[in-house]
């Protein structure tokens, strides 16, 4: 065997040789890079599917209701002497501070809104005249007929009173008709009542009277103006 294998011309092999397994060639070449699947396509509910085919939510905007002014607009009703805010007034300082001490003790009325709506009843359309808050709480604090006469609070007062009593058909009262008498003309509204000087004798006493007007009694009776 050996000299066929030398006449083939072939080396024999050595011990190490004949023992030397030769493993197949089993690497595999990778590609360079691993394409990942495609992501599973994840299902909108209908109401978010309808909540982009109608765009962006928008933000409502919160109606605020506005409160109701809580005493009437009386601009409307028309005394004589409007024009030139001299209608005549026949009630007392004293009765207009009760007609606003009790019109104030209802619910929702506040003094800035009294002041806002006399304004409208006593001045002329479109006037952007306003009376200062310590103008009413001045003039509530007097006490007396005729206390606070000039006061611009006590004329506006009496129009928008006298206008709400127009609007509403109230009958007159008989301290309204009684003024009527005492001050045929009004109420004395520009010149200050009650601050000159009165002579009068020791014997007589001077004073005012639920009218307003200046009285001097004594032996000679009761004398009025």
């Amino acid at each position: 065997m050996s000299a066929e294998i030398a006449a083939a011309g072939l080396a024999p092999l050595s011990e190490a040789d004949r023992n030397r397994i030769r493993a197949p060639n089993t690497t595999t070449t990778l590609p360079l890079y691993i394409e990942k699947p495609p992501a599973p396509r994840s299902r909108k509910r209908k109401s978010d599917a309808d909540a982009d085919a109608a765009g962006p939510a928008t933000k409502k905007k919160q109606a605020t209701k506005k409160d109701d002014d809580p005493l009437p607009d009386l601009s409307g009703i028309h005394l004589d002497g409007d024009e030139d805010m001299t209608v005549p007034v026949y009630d007392t300082c004293d009765d207009v501070r009760t007609k606003i001490r009790a019109l104030l003790r209802r619910p929702g009325v506040t003094k800035a809104a009294f002041l806002r709506a006399i304004v409208k009843a006593a001045y002329p359309a479109g006037s952007d005249h306003k009376i200062a808050p310590n103008l009413l709480t001045n003039f509530l604090s007097k006490k007396g007929p005729s206390a606070g006469n000039t006061s611009s609070v006590f004329y506006a007062a009496y129009v928008f009173f006298e206008k709400l009593r127009v609007r509403d058909g109230k009958p007159k009262t008989k301290k309204r008709e009684e003024m009527e008498t005492q001050w045929p003309n009004g109420f004395e509204t520009k010149e200050l009542l009650g601050g000159g000087w009165v002579t009068a004798h020791v014997s007589e006493r001077v004073g005012t009277d639920k009218f307003g007007k200046t009285v001097i009694s004594g032996p000679r009776g009761v004398i009025r103006f």
